[in-house]
């Protein structure tokens, strides 16, 4: 068997996203499909149902989340981070920005400084609905032996965290959690913090605790939230600034 059919076959995600979280800045999507050993079209859905956004998103996702780190770990005037994670111009960038974190960049770092001052607390950001659904939650036990964790769960259009939830709740202490539905977000995402934690914890963690549910939620019932560690497997990285949801 040939080296390529080898690669056809088996489809080798983790170089394909080690690489785009490598390089995302210079990359294209024709870039990720030569590493696959795809063409284009047959690699961005296959790419698609195995991450759940396309390759393209992908990789803005990739950038953005470096975007926000840089905002974050020193004071590079904004040009000078859309230019190093690939933008072209400084409003392409802003926009794009301001679409998956739900901020603009300069507002990133003021709401760092008010997390700083002021950490969030449990809050509820959901429209009356008569159909609820009751979801439990399930922490990690480190993350459990240190105190009472933030966790946020919230109802996103697409079945990753970027941009700001259509509604949700910050809740803490609570084993589950009951929040009407939501028609036109059906994806459940949530994401924990540890108590106490510092602003980068809340905006651009390391090594994010989240937790989705496998499939839409559509109907009233219960469902169970796994929360995991998401390491650096490759995983969508938390692009909602969910804090700024703090003042709304």
């Amino acid at each position: 068997m040939t080296q390529t059919t080898e690669r056809q076959t088996s489809a080798p995600w983790d170089s394909v996203l080690a690489l785009a979280r490598r390089e995302a800045a210079t990359l294209k999507v024709a870039d990720l499909a030569d590493e696959a050993g795809y063409s284009p079209f047959h690699f961005a859905r296959r790419f698609s149902a195995h991450v759940g956004i396309g390759p393209g998103q992908y990789l803005i996702a990739m950038r953005i989340d470096a975007a926000k780190r840089m905002l974050l770990g020193a004071e590079h005037p904004v040009i000078d981070v859309a230019a190093a994670v690939g933008f072209d111009s400084l409003s392409s960038f802003s926009r794009r920005f301001r679409e998956t974190v739900g901020v603009p960049p300069a507002e990133l770092r003021r709401l760092a400084e008010r997390i700083s001052d002021h950490p969030p607390r449990p809050f509820s950001l959901t429209a009356p609905d008569e159909r609820t659904v009751r979801i439990h939650l399930e922490v990690p036990e480190e993350l459990s032996r240190r105190g009472d964790a933030s966790i946020w769960v919230g109802w996103y259009a697409h079945p990753a965290p970027i941009g700001l939830p259509r509604s949700g709740a910050l809740t803490s202490g609570e084993q589950f959690i009951d929040l009407p539905l939501c028609d036109s977000a059906p994806f459940l995402l949530g994401f924990a913090v540890a108590p106490g934690a510092d602003p980068r914890a809340h905006l651009t963690p390391s090594t994010p605790v989240v937790a989705a549910h496998p499939h839409p939620v559509t109907a009233a019932g219960e469902v169970t939230l796994r929360f995991r560690a998401q390491g650096d497997a490759g995983g969508i990285p938390l692009l909602s600034a969910l804090p700024s949801l703090c003042r709304r």
